[in-house]
């Protein structure tokens, strides 16, 4: 296995695909993330889940918290591993390295972006930074907003196995965008919760500012991690604009 194939999960193999689903998960999270998503995607849909270092089976490597550090490695795995058409979709920060690939001028671009519970980069944040607490404020942070697993949370030993690249993301999450807004290439699809206390609706729709190749959103039902809510219905969502791409 190469240093960059350990980016991808491929859970259900199409080499027939007629598009690929790259999902780039929330802050802390891997390709566990969209574990129940593969079955219930359109079968001309190959599933491809990203595993970012520091987390599963890349928990021994050092967590990137730098954008362009992590915006370039990311780039070129991509370039290398998953042949177009594809799809970028990432949830809250994934949304954000979704969006930083996509203008980073890809020798391959995507056919669309979906950005899912993320705010545009001209928007300010709804939420304090938290990722320079000490451990104990930081995990209770963490807490409060629900992006953490309870098991992880509450055992001191497994938090200190994860926080490395909880703050990493939580960092780059809050140190974003690291550069001006750029316009996306390409066309965009985002999604909001009408609940979402860390991307409001109106923070997420300002992306049509930004979308020159084309702009559609979708409200859904939930809070900031709907993604994992199955009757907020991503995957149908997805569905019917990934029967748009490719």
């Amino acid at each position: 296995m190469t240093s960059t194939s350990r980016w991808f999960h491929r859970p259900l193999a199409r080499p027939a695909a007629r598009v690929r689903l790259v999902g780039l998960p929330y802050a802390g999270g891997g390709a566990a993330v969209f574990r129940d998503w593969a079955e219930e995607l359109s079968p001309d849909v190959e599933p491809v889940w990203v595993r970012l270092p520091g987390r599963e089976s890349r928990l021994g490597e050092r967590p990137l918290s730098d954008w362009d550090a992590l915006v370039g490695a990311f780039g070129r795995a991509l370039m290398r591993h998953v042949p177009s058409p594809y799809v970028l979709f990432g949830h809250s920060m994934g949304g954000m390295l979704a969006y930083e690939a996509a203008t980073a001028g890809l020798g391959r671009p995507p056919e669309r972006v979906v950005i899912s519970a993320c705010r545009a980069p001209g928007v300010a944040r709804a939420l304090p930074a938290i990722h320079h607490l000490p451990e104990p404020e930081f995990a209770a942070r963490l807490r409060d907003l629900g992006g953490a697993p309870a098991e992880v949370l509450a055992s001191p030993g497994l938090f200190r196995l994860f926080a490395p690249a909880l703050r990493a993301d939580v960092r780059l999450a809050e140190t974003w965008p690291a550069h001006p807004p750029r316009p996306v290439p390409v066309p965009v699809t985002v999604l909001w919760g009408d609940a979402d206390p860390v991307a409001p609706p109106s923070a997420v729709r300002a992306w049509r500012h930004l979308a020159s190749g084309g702009f559609r959103g979708h409200e859904v039902t939930g809070g900031h991690f709907f993604l994992s809510d199955p009757s907020a219905g991503v995957v149908d969502l997805l569905n019917r604009e990934l029967g748009a791409a490719g």
